[in-house]
Parts: C-alpha cells; sequence; structure tokens
C-alpha cells in the first residue's frame, strides 16, 4: 500500500486554488515529492516522455513546462535530449530539478501567465501533471504554441474529469479548428498511479504546432 502521507499530499495539491497557495504547497512538498509519487506508483513522466521521443528528434531545445523536479526531463536526459530548459512556479521544486544537472536553464515562470521566451524559441514541449485539478488552465497553451516553432510538437497530457468539464475540449478543438495546432496522436486513457489513487484517469495528446 502507498504510503498515506504521499496521498494525502497529492490530495492537498488537488484541492489548493490559487497560485499563490499552489506554489507554498509545492514548496513544501518538493523535499519527498520524488519519494512520495514512487510510492504512489506514478508512472506519467515515464509514458510522456516516451511519446515526446516519438514525435520530437533530440538535438533541439526542447521545453519542460511545469517541469517540477525533473522527472520528465530526467528521462528525456537519458534518451538523448541535451538542451532542456525548465520552468515551474515553486522555487522549492526548480531547486530540486537544479540537482538533477540534466537542465541548460531553469526559471520560475506561471504557466497561464506570459512566458518569459521569444516566439519560437522551442523544437517542443512537455507538459506532464500540470492539467490536472486546481492547475494550469487550458489558456496555458495559447503560450505554449507560441514559443513552439512551426512543425514541434507539444506533449501533454490532461485529467479525463477535466478534459471534459472544464473546458480543455473546447479549447483544444478551438485551437486545432483556427489552424494553430493539429492532433498527432491520442493515448487510450490510463491510470497516472498504478498503486493508488485509482479514481484519477488521463491521456497523454501530442500536438503539432502549425501556426
Amino acid at each position: 500500500m502507498p504510503d498515506r502521507e504521499a496521498s494525502n499530499n497529492l490530495s492537498s495539491a488537488f484541492a489548493v486554488r490559487g497560485n499563490d497557495a499552489l506554489e507554498s504547497q509545492y514548496d513544501e512538498w518538493a523535499e519527498t515529492y520524488d519519494a512520495d509519487n514512487a510510492a504512489m506508483g506514478f508512472r506519467l513522466p515515464v509514458l510522456a516522455t516516451a511519446f515526446f521521443a516519438r514525435w520530437v528528434p533530440t538535438g533541439g531545445k526542447a521545453l519542460d513546462a511545469g517541469c517540477g523536479t525533473g522527472l520528465a526531463s530526467e528521462n528525456l536526459h537519458i534518451l538523448g535530449y541535451r538542451d532542456l530548459v525548465g520552468i515551474d512556479l515553486s522555487n522549492a521544486m526548480l531547486n530540486k530539478a537544479r540537482e538533477t544537472g540534466v537542465f541548460s536553464e531553469l526559471y520560475r515562470m506561471v504557466m497561464g501567465e506570459a512566458l518569459d521566451f521569444a516566439s519560437d524559441t522551442f523544437s517542443g514541449a512537455i507538459v506532464t501533471g500540470v492539467f490536472t485539478e486546481g492547475h494550469a488552465p487550458h489558456s496555458s497553451f495559447d503560450e505554449l504554441i507560441r514559443v513552439v516553432r512551426r512543425g514541434g510538437h507539444i506533449v501533454f497530457n490532461v485529467r479525463d474529469d477535466i478534459y471534459e468539464h472544464h473546458g480543455f475540449r473546447e479549447k483544444m478543438d478551438r485551437l486545432e479548428s483556427d489552424g494553430l495546432w493539429k492532433l498527432s496522436e491520442k493515448s487510450e486513457a490510463f491510470r497516472p498511479f498504478t498503486i493508488s489513487e485509482p479514481h484519477v484517469i488521463a491521456r497523454i495528446f501530442a500536438y503539432e504546432v502549425t501556426s
């Protein structure tokens, strides 16, 4: 059975509202975040990086948006990606990410706000565990499309309940109908946590930027 404290920390992160409260929650959680997620069987970073590797060649500059402690980028580094840029709203999480040694750059930025990058900076972006309850809004896609160059891919997961009931489906479809991106791949529904949180169901999407 997973550690009860690990599940409580995840539930607390889902429960908070507002960026200030979310930042404080992750600042407090940073020290045990990796161990807690391992205890819950968190497989999302591995699956997301597999999809990313399918669509984004090595050699370019990749953005890990909402990088946390760097779980996804550590996998990408093993797969041969070397120019990895991470952003997160929590300085404590960024400090843990810095310890991995896999990032070329790390910045405190908030998903849903303007990103301090020039347009067309990245060959791809990966976003894991960010589009979930109480976290980044679907307006984040606008800036991700802006900073990823045409022909690059944005790979991300969305919780099914958030996708269906919080405007994500409509936003994603509208961006496609507006010619800003097109769907390359969508996974089957799966449990991000294999040991706990059986109610949490998500899908991974890969979109090609077409604007």
